[in-house]
């Protein structure tokens, strides 16, 4: 069976760079941790769309595509919670201490959203993330947490 859910790719780089993600041209990201939320409904669901998101992209189709290998994957956050997060994690995301949504539109561009790429000096806190989480939205499904190690894919 296929898990459908909501991510959360925690990302961490060690210098601030330049890159051209498509239609939204040159953007700057500064050193730090930077977060990317979306979610994965379609075929192959979490599996699918986080394998892609870990591998290089030969011909970029997400705006991640065009700065994925200048970031390093550090951890994932799912959860399978039947309803649609991406939306909700990022603003709850943007609302942590130091965060900010530097770069307008990325990964939002069939959504009203800010953007869905969060940035942070320091590494978000998964139990604070989920503390938040259940005090605003009750209702809302498990959540998991995945270290990854450096090059590492999903099998």
């Amino acid at each position: 069976m296929t898990s459908h859910g909501t991510y959360a790719l925690v990302f961490r780089s060690p210098v601030s760079f330049q890159a051209v993600a498509g239609k939204l041209g040159l953007v700057f990201l500064s050193r730090g941790y930077w977060i990317y939320v979306g979610s994965a409904f379609g075929p192959g669901g979490l599996h699918s769309r986080l394998s892609h998101h870990l591998k290089p992209s030969h011909r970029p189709h997400w705006h991640l595509d065009y700065i994925k290998s200048a970031l390093r994957p550090v951890e994932i956050w799912t959860t399978t919670d039947p309803v649609k997060r991406e939306h909700d994690w990022a603003t709850l995301f943007s609302g942590l201490d130091g965060a900010s949504r530097p770069i307008e539109g990325f990964g939002a561009a069939d959504c009203k959203c800010r953007s869905h790429l969060i940035h942070m000096a320091r590494p978000p806190g998964f139990y604070r993330f989920e503390k938040q989480v259940r005090r605003v939205i009750p209702a809302h499904g498990p959540l998991n947490r995945f270290a990854l190690i450096h090059g590492a894919s999903i099998t």
